[in-house]
């Protein structure tokens, strides 16, 4: 019962602070692949992360993907999405491995009792924990 109490303590604090949240979510998916195919990259990682990809596949890619950040809805009230906008600050890959384009990372569906518990056990690798002296002070509550 003690350890919920300090893990809605965790949520709470990085629901406050969303970009805490991030380094330690994307520190956690280095370490162990967490976020899976929800990884966020910088723009300008893109090149690197497709240099095994012919020009035509990168094409595909990107013609079957869309941008988060540019939608509408339809008369069905469907969400219809922009193209892909390589001016966007990040892309990540949608489920069928497209590019999808956004200016923000949202990680808010990870802020979970499982995340939370998932970087406890792996606390030896996520940093920014230790380098926030409130969100180490939470951590350690936990290992009481």
């Amino acid at each position: 019962m003690t350890n919920n109490i300090h893990i809605n303590n965790i949520l709470e604090f990085f629901a406050e602070n969303e970009i805490l949240f991030t380094d330690c979510i994307e520190e956690l998916d280095s370490y162990n692949g967490y976020l899976c195919d929800d990884r966020c990259y910088p723009m300008s990682e893109l090149d690197e992360l497709l240099a095994h990809k012919t020009p035509t596949e990168i094409l595909q890619l990107a013609f079957y993907g869309r941008d988060d950040d540019n939608w509408h809805t339809d008369s069905h009230g469907d969400k219809v999405y922009g193209e892909f906008n390589p001016n966007r600050e990040y892309f990540y890959f949608n489920g069928y491995g497209n590019l999808v384009s956004t200016d923000y990372i949202d990680y808010s569906n990870y802020l979970c009792d499982s995340t939370i518990i998932e970087m406890f056990e792996n606390r030896d690798e996520i940093y920014t924990i230790d380098n926030n002296e409130e969100l180490k002070a939470l951590f350690d509550e936990l290992e009481a």
